[in-house]
């Protein structure tokens, strides 16, 4: 059993990680995992939205602090939520957005 250095309680293996949350009004959210309990999931993240308009050749990076929000999803609006975007991962799915940056250490959330 894993266990929290604060509080005694145990730590969520998925805090941290990469994920895309995918909604039942078809929206997709990219981001690391902040929160989880049973109500649902917060996530460091951004719309995909952004990377899907992007133009070709263009990198969000000099733009993520402006867009990178903390949210929380209710797991009655979550279709489901692919974790670290395998088999290929997300920092493949999403270099051509990134400039091949390690999304880990973009979507890192400063206190």
């Amino acid at each position: 059993m894993l266990r929290s250095r604060l509080d005694g309680e145990e730590e969520d293996p998925l805090v941290g990680k990469m994920v895309e949350v995918h909604l039942l009004n078809d929206k997709r959210f990219l981001g690391k995992v902040r929160h989880r309990d049973r109500d649902g999931i917060t996530l460091y993240c951004i719309p995909l939205s952004m990377i899907d308009t992007l133009p070709a050749g263009a990198s969000i990076t000099g733009q993520l602090s402006e867009v990178l929000h903390t949210l929380f999803f209710p797991y009655v609006n979550i279709e489901y939520v692919d974790i670290g975007g395998e088999p290929v991962g997300f920092d493949t799915l999403f270099s051509h957005a990134f400039g091949g940056e390690k999304l880990e250490d973009l979507f890192e959330y400063s206190e």
